[in-house]
């Protein structure tokens, strides 16, 4: 785990077999996320300012937030804030970067960058820890394939 100060930093990179833009549409796209990213639809205008949400059934917010910067097929920054169950109501927001490159061929390597949270012991740490390594195979996966990872 690496640190900002005395704040823990999650960061884990992969690489997909889809080009950038094909990778990007399957991070925003709703009926897409809802097949990798726990049942829920990520739901935003994608403007810095604007309002986003990861929506469960009956329109739970298993997570939301603002963006924080938006650069289409490149970068998505925004703020974090889990409601995923009762142990997250007191966590304070923390921070997502995904960054999507080039790499060799039609590969996409994307970063995502887990941060600003209050500590290593929160809920929201310790699940997002858990969830991004599945969440990102899945998308990987999913992407590559057109099937869902057996967990799924």
């Amino acid at each position: 785990m690496a640190r900002n100060g005395n704040k823990p930093v999650y960061s884990y990179e992969i690489y997909i077999a889809a080009p950038p833009e094909r990778v990007w549409q399957g991070l925003i796209d709703g009926d897409f996320t809802q097949k990798y990213v726990y049942g829920t639809r990520f739901e935003s205008q994608l403007k810095k300012g604007a309002a986003y949400a990861y929506l469960g059934e009956g329109g739970f917010k298993v997570v939301d937030g603002e963006i924080l910067d938006v650069e289409p097929s490149s970068r998505l920054v925004m703020t974090w804030r889990a409601h995923w169950d009762e142990s997250t109501k007191d966590d304070r927001a923390s921070r997502v970067t995904l960054q999507l490159s080039p790499a060799v061929g039609k590969t996409t390597k994307l970063r995502v960058v887990h941060d600003d949270f209050d500590s290593d012991e929160s809920a929201t740490y310790k699940g997002s820890v858990d969830g991004w390594p599945l969440m990102l195979s899945s998308l990987k996966t999913l992407l590559e394939s057109g099937k869902l990872l057996p967990s799924q």
